[in-house]
């Protein structure tokens, strides 16, 4: 059984694993997310645990009316198997309850199992930041989606 709840210290060296197994997902620093254990008026995470193990995790701020998507993972053996998509609805209610009226998040615009996630869930394409990545260089799409009832 998948349970969703708050990122805690202890789930560190577990979400950098995801990460480093996740080369599509943005590759943060330890202190970067400690940094939002810190102080979580600068982001909110929550991970997605599974019989003790740490198998997703999703990180997003509010800044205002906005919510941006800071970051989405799930290791590899454990995807499509639904905890994206129950990732995604956690963040969903939590930056609505802190004020955020839309949500946009970057993604890679090679990286089609995303951008299909995100699409599924109203997320339209806004516009294109030419050369946003590096490492392998890539533009980003910039998705937007209301956080009101679709």
């Amino acid at each position: 059984m998948i349970q969703i709840r708050p990122f805690g210290a202890a789930d560190l060296d577990q979400i950098l694993a995801i990460t480093a197994a996740s080369p599509e997902a943005a590759s943060w620093s330890r202190p970067a997310y400690e940094s939002l254990l810190q102080d979580p008026r600068h982001g909110c995470c929550s991970v997605a645990e599974s019989n003790g193990t740490v198998v997703g995790f999703v990180c997003f701020r509010v800044a205002g009316d906005e919510a941006e998507l800071l970051n989405l993972a799930v290791l590899p053996s454990c995807r499509r198997q639904g905890i994206g998509s129950r990732l995604l609805e956690q963040m969903f209610r939590e930056a609505a309850t802190r004020g955020a009226a839309r949500i946009f998040l970057e993604v890679r615009e090679t990286n089609q199992s995303a951008i299909g996630l995100y699409q599924r869930y109203g997320f339209a394409v806004s516009m294109r930041r030419r050369g946003y990545y590096s490492d392998p260089p890539a533009d980003a799409l910039v998705l937007v989606r209301n956080l009101t009832k679709r």
